[in-house]
Order: structure tokens, then C-alpha cells, then sequence
């Protein structure tokens, strides 16, 4: 990997955890601040795992291998969300 694409994925890290913890001290509203955390913690898995982990120069078959864990980790986040969303 190019240095100069490591270093922007980390750029992209770094301003991702700064919009999180801003959301999270700005926003009231816990739909708001669960449903951005959750999308820029969803980017972030997905650049680490193209990027670093160099998903992104394998076959389609190991890409869609890949994307089974990442299925699970879905529902599991959806029904986080849904059990702490009801009350």
C-alpha cells in the first residue's frame, strides 16, 4: 500500500472519531447520536478491512467471503438498536 493512502485512511480515522464525539456531546436527541455513530463505525470497519487488511486487490470470492462476519455484525447492530429504542 502507498504510504500517501495510509496516511488518508488514518486522516479519515482520526475525522471520523472527532465527528462522533461531537455528535455525541452536541446532539440531544440519542436516534441522531446512535444512528451517526453507528454509520461512521460501520465506514471505519470497511476502510480498515479494504485497506489494511488489502481486501480490496483480492478475488470477488474472498471479498464475498468477507462480507459474511460483517452480515452478522449488522443484526446484531440493528437489534441492539431496536432493544435500546423501545423504551
Amino acid at each position: 500500500m502507498k504510504s500517501i493512502v495510509a496516511v488518508g485512511v488514518w486522516a479519515y480515522m482520526v475525522l471520523a472519531v472527532v465527528a462522533e464525539v461531537e455528535t455525541f456531546y452536541l446532539t440531544t436527541s440519542f436516534a441522531t447520536v446512535a444512528s451517526v455513530v453507528t454509520v461512521l463505525a460501520t465506514s471505519q470497519a470497511v476502510a480498515v478491512v479494504l485497506f489494511y487488511m488489502q481486501l480490496k486487490d483480492e478475488q470477488g470470492s474472498l471479498r464475498l467471503f468477507a462480507l459474511i462476519p460483517i452480515m452478522f455484525l449488522s443484526a446484531l447492530l440493528i437489534a441492539m438498536l431496536a432493544s435500546l429504542g423501545g423504551k
